[in-house]
């Protein structure tokens, strides 16, 4: 079996149990799934102010270590582990005699709440806008790491100009860029396509943090791929 990554999203979880891990990881963590577990509640039927409390409640459980029980990364995919948590975490709530106040459970994380819905399509299933919201997520958080390593590099004004072009499936108005970025014509295809194999890689490496193996990483990005073209391909 390949060796299991050494900073991951599981390490993350794993450092939760027992102990607090570093506030930044945490809340990286929150940060990176929580939506994912919100579409996933509201399109089960859920309210809004319940599916709030719901993932806050469960992320501060999750990563306060008492719902780390059964994370196993050598079994695979964060995502499918995140889920299956979830759902055990809500089947153990409903047991309970009382519900949490209204504003989350104590201890409630910092998460802003106040963007949780997205425009998933209507033939989705609970499961299906699970992972529909989980690849808009690490599609957005590759995007987001490639412009902050383009500006990094001193070149933001360029990443501003090409971003548009990243996942269209058009061929680029190549005079237009070149244009706005005062270079040749093909000097700008040159551009756009350097910027989506970066982009590529940018998008591998989101997808390999949240796997526990290197085998997994190509299996996953057609995961995410596939959950965002329809219900006949999507899988979680």
């Amino acid at each position: 079996m390949a060796a299991i990554f050494p900073t991951t999203r599981w390490s993350v979880v794993l450092d939760a149990a027992g102990r607090s891990a570093p506030p930044r990881a945490l809340a990286e963590l929150c940060e990176a799934y929580w939506r994912p577990l919100f579409v996933f509640l509201r399109r089960d039927g859920m309210a809004i102010a319940d599916a709030e409390d719901a993932v806050q409640g469960f992320l501060s459980s999750l990563l306060g270590g008492a719902a780390i029980g059964g994370a196993q990364p050598e079994r695979g995919r964060f995502r499918s582990y995140l889920l299956g948590a979830l759902r055990h975490w809500l089947a153990n709530e409903r047991t309970r005699a009382h519900a949490a106040k209204r504003g989350g459970p104590e201890g409630t994380l910092p998460l802003d709440l106040g963007q949780g819905e997205l425009d998933v399509p209507d033939d989705r299933t609970p499961e299906g806008a699970y992972a529909f919201a989980w690849a808009t997520e690490i599609l957005g958080r590759a995007r987001r790491r490639l412009g902050a390593t383009y500006g990094a590099e001193g070149h933001a004004t360029l990443f501003a100009a090409l971003e548009p072009f990243l996942l269209s499936g058009d061929t680029p108005a190549y005079r237009q860029v070149a244009h706005t970025l005062s270079m040749s014509e093909a000097n700008a295809r040159v551009a756009v396509h350097r910027l989506r194999g970066r982009f590529r890689a940018a998008l591998r490496a989101e997808v390999a943090d949240t796997v526990s193996s290197e085998a997994d990483i190509d299996d996953e990005l057609r995961a995410v791929i596939d959950a965002l073209r329809g219900p006949t391909a999507a899988s979680t």
